[in-house]
């Protein structure tokens, strides 16, 4: 009970460790805060094909926005996973930015999961309480999984010792010797491909809500122009050499639900050394 504890023993306590607490906290601001910088700097063209993503995605969702209609379990269950993708898009951007590759990837590893259930509902195949199939998605997609859940799940040592082995400097000191680091450190390579990663995820959202947006509302189709501006996305991410199309002559997306004339995003994710 509240009348139990030692509030006088509380509060010396506060005061004794509140500096050592903030040190903890302010060395992950300033290095995060660094990490960001250098993330920035490399994702070059990515970031222009974030945006294009983003803001075709937000048009979608902007346009059926207080809408009312029917719908049936399928339809609300796809509803609760897209709205799931979108409300960690920000935190991954963010770990991804600040160099948190472990949680980054963990929330990568949620995002594939997302997509792959969207597929399960939508072919009536979803496991009840169980992990959606991975299998159904494209197999340069599918590959990642394990390596995302080895991050997720801190199973390989080799992992995350990647995401916390400090590449100072050795001179004088006994060896072997590991430098562990308690701060984030930009991975140039692995932020690009990342952060690509992140983007194509959504380039797949998108296909799976021009579905819904065609089939359960009016009028509320991707437009030509929001469609140009997907295509122009994937451009840029293949002139990033982060994605690779299969087949050239696939300029179209896949589904009927989405205005023809736009790029394909049937490819091959560049998944190197992930």
């Amino acid at each position: 009970m509240t009348d139990a504890l030692n509030e006088e023993a509380i509060e010396r306590h506060k005061r004794e460790l509140i500096e050592q607490a903030a040190t903890l906290y302010a060395v992950q601001k300033v290095y995060g805060d660094q990490a960001k910088a250098k993330s920035m700097a490399v994702y070059g063209r990515l970031i222009d094909a974030h945006l294009l993503v983003t803001g075709v995605l937000a048009s979608g969702l902007l346009r059926i926005n207080g809408t009312v209609v029917e719908g049936d379990r399928t339809a609300f269950e796809r509803d609760a996973l897209f709205a799931a993708f979108v409300i960690g898009m920000a935190p991954c951007e963010t770990a991804l930015a600040e160099a948190r590759y472990l949680q980054a990837h963990a929330m990568l590893r949620q995002e594939l999961e997302i997509l792959a259930q969207l597929k399960a509902v939508r072919a009536n195949r979803r496991k009840l309480n169980g992990a959606p199939n991975i299998a159904a998605l494209e197999q340069s997609l599918a590959r990642l999984y394990g390596g995302l859940s080895a991050a997720a799940h801190v199973s390989q040592h080799d992992v995350v010792q990647s995401a916390t082995e400090w590449d100072g400097e050795m001179d004088g000191l006994p060896g072997p010797t590991n430098l562990t680091r308690y701060f984030p450190e930009t991975d140039e390579g692995l932020a690009r491909r990342s952060y690509a990663l992140h983007i194509y995820m959504v380039v797949r959202l998108i296909e799976e809500l021009s579905i819904d947006l065609a089939t359960r509302y009016d009028n509320a189709r991707f437009t030509e122009n929001e469609t140009e501006a997907l295509g122009l996305a994937i451009d840029l991410m293949v002139a990033e050499g982060m994605l690779e199309l299969v087949d050239p002559s696939l300029r179209e997306m896949q589904t009927s639900a989405v205005p023809t004339g736009g790029k394909s995003a049937s490819g091959c994710w560049l998944d190197q050394h992930m």
